[in-house]
C-alpha cells in the first residue's frame, strides 16, 4: 500500500488500486486458518517414520504383527505407532567410568551421536556404577557394545600399540645381549685375559646403547599411540617409564609455556601398577617443583 500511494500520488483512482488489496489479504488470513488442520493431518500421516526391525529372534513375531497394524491404519489414513522406546542397564567399576566418560564428556557425546542412543551415568555412590542406555533395540545394542568394548579395554589395556611393543622388545634384547656380554667379560677379566676383558666390556656399552635407543623409540611411538588426534592439552602417560614420562612432560609443557589456560594430565591411579601408582608423584613434583596451580579431577587425572 505505501508503494502504490507512492507511485499513484495525486491520482484520483488510488482507491481503486488499492481495492483488491484491501479484500484478497483478510481472505488469504481466513482461507489460510480453515486449511490449517487438515494440512497438519496430512502431513503428520505421511512424517511418521516407520518401525525399525527389532535384532532379537523372539521379538520377530510381535514387530511384524505391529507392522501389519500399522499398514491397516495407514490405510484408513491413519499413522503407524512409533516403536516404543526400551532401557537397558550396563555396569562399570567406579575405576573405569573415566574412561567411558572421555575428556570432558567427550567419548560419551560421541558415543550418543553416533548410536542414536540416551546414555545415563549414575551419580550414587554404587560400584559398580549403572549405565542407563535407553532408545531403540538397534540403538541400544550399539551403545552398549561400544561401553563393553571401552570397559574391556580399561581392564586390559593395550598401554604401548604394536610399534611400542615392537621397540620395547627390541630394547629387551639388547639388554639381554648387554648382560650376556657382561658376563663374558668378568670371565675374560678372570682369566687374566685384559685385551679380551676390554673387548668385550666395548661390546657391553654397545649393547647398552642401542637399548636406551629401542627404549627412546619405545617411548615415542607410545605416547602418540595414546595420544593421537587429542591436541596438545591432552597428555596420557600410560605405558611410559618414569624418566621417558618426565622427558616428554618437560618438553611439551615447554611449547606450552606462556600459552596459559588448562592442560590435562593422565599419569594413572596404578590400578595395574604393582603397589602405588609410580608416575602420579613423579608428575606432581614436578607441578610443584615449576610452580603450576592443579587439581585432582580424579584418582588418576590432573588437569
Amino acid at each position: 500500500l505505501p508503494l502504490i500511494n507512492t507511485i499513484f500520488e495525486g491520482n484520483a483512482n488510488i482507491a481503486s488500486y488499492c481495492a483488491p488489496l484491501m479484500l484478497v489479504h483478510p481472505l488469504q488470513l481466513m482461507v489460510g486458518s480453515a486449511l490449517v488442520p487438515r494440512l497438519e493431518k496430512y502431513s503428520n500421516a505421511q512424517d511418521v517414520p516407520s518401525k525399525m526391525e527389532s535384532n532379537e529372534a523372539s521379538g520377530v513375531k510381535s514387530t511384524i504383527q505391529k507392522d501389519e497394524k500399522g499398514d491397516k491404519a495407514a490405510a484408513k489414513g491413519e499413522p503407524k505407532p512409533l516403536a516404543a522406546e526400551t532401557t537397558e542397564v550396563v555396569t562399570c567399576k567406579k575405576a573405569w567410568i573415566g574412561q567411558v566418560i572421555g575428556p570432558q564428556g567427550s567419548t560419551l557425546k560421541d558415543i550418543q551421536s553416533i548410536t542414536g542412543a540416551q546414555v545415563l551415568i549414575d551419580n550414587s555412590n554404587d560400584d559398580p556404577v549403572p549405565i542407563r542406555v535407553s532408545g531403540s533395540q538397534k540403538s541400544i545394542s550399539s551403545a552398549v557394545a561400544k561401553i563393553e568394548a571401552i570397559i574391556k579395554e580399561a581392564e586390559n589395556p593395550d598401554y604401548e600399540g604394536s610399534e611400542g611393543k615392537k621397540w620395547r622388545q627390541e630394547a629387551d634384547r639388547c639388554a639381554e645381549m648387554a648382560e650376556a656380554c657382561a658376563k663374558e667379560k668378568d670371565a675374560l677379566f678372570d682369566s687374566g685375559d685384559k685385551a679380551g676383558g676390554h673387548a668385550k666390556l666395548d661390546e657391553v656399552k654397545e649393547w647398552q646403547q642401542k637399548m636406551r635407543g629401542a627404549n627412546g623409540k619405545a617411548a615415542q611411538a607410545i605416547f602418540q599411540h595414546r595420544n593421537k588426534g587429542k591436541g596438545e592439552r591432552y597428555m596420557d602417560f600410560h605405558g611410559l617409564r618414569s624418566q621417558e614420562m618426565l622427558d616428554i612432560l618437560e618438553l611439551k609443557m615447554a611449547t606450552l609455556k606462556g600459552k596459559g589456560g588448562d592442560v590435562e594430565l593422565i599419569p594413572g591411579a596404578g590400578h595395574h601398577s604393582q603397589g602405588a601408582a609410580v608416575l602420579k608423584p613423579v608428575v606432581i613434583n614436578y607441578l610443584k617443583k615449576n610452580g603450576f596451580d592443579y587439581e585432582e579431577q580424579n584418582a588418576g587425572v590432573l588437569i
